[in-house]
């Protein structure tokens, strides 16, 4: 079995570089790849990745906001996406700002051709939501939530950059 080949990381936290490789870790049951190391060796960041920031990810945070089931399901609240799908505040910010520019009525007609192509029941649903949605939206409660969510994962990202950098600088001064 060939694995994946070793990859250089940088820190998110830190700006470190370090080099990852891929574990196997046979149990009985299953052979599972790791990652090792699986936290920054510099500050004890965990190992993190995320996709690209783009629309989709837009889409799925503002329905994850509105409390649209299936995204609700998946994600939990807006707090567990952003947690999810971002690295740094930097992050959460630019993924705020891209559901800012979402055309909810192109959104639609996507939908409908998508739609004409194959009967999708996900998107049969979210096309019914879409006019809640673009109600919360222009009323103000979705984005004032999304504020608060983004706020909240902020704060926390904070808190864990200053403690990991703490870590970060006692290690640098036992060198």
């Amino acid at each position: 079995m060939r694995g994946e080949p070793s990859r250089t990381v940088t820190c998110y936290v830190c700006g470190s570089k370090f080099t990852v490789h891929q574990k196997l870790v046979v149990t009985r049951r299953e052979t599972v790849v790791r990652p090792d190391p699986d936290a920054c060796p510099f500050c004890d960041t965990p190992l993190k990745t995320i996709p690209p920031l783009d629309e989709g990810i837009a889409k799925g945070l503002v329905l994850t906001t509105a409390e649209f089931p299936e995204e609700k399901k998946e994600y939990g609240t807006a707090e567990d996406y952003l947690e999810e799908f971002t690295l740094t505040e930097q992050d959460v910010d630019a993924l705020v700002e891209l559901t800012q520019g979402l055309d909810y009525a192109e959104w639609a007609r996507d939908n409908a051709e998508r739609l004409k192509r194959r009967k999708n029941p996900s998107v049969q649903a979210v096309s019914r939501f879409l006019p809640k949605l673009q109600a919360q939206v222009e009323g103000g409660v979705l984005p004032a939530r999304l504020r608060q969510a983004a706020e909240h994962v902020k704060e926390e990202y904070r808190a864990r950059r200053k403690r990991h950098l703490a870590i970060f600088e006692r290690r640098k001064q036992q060198q």
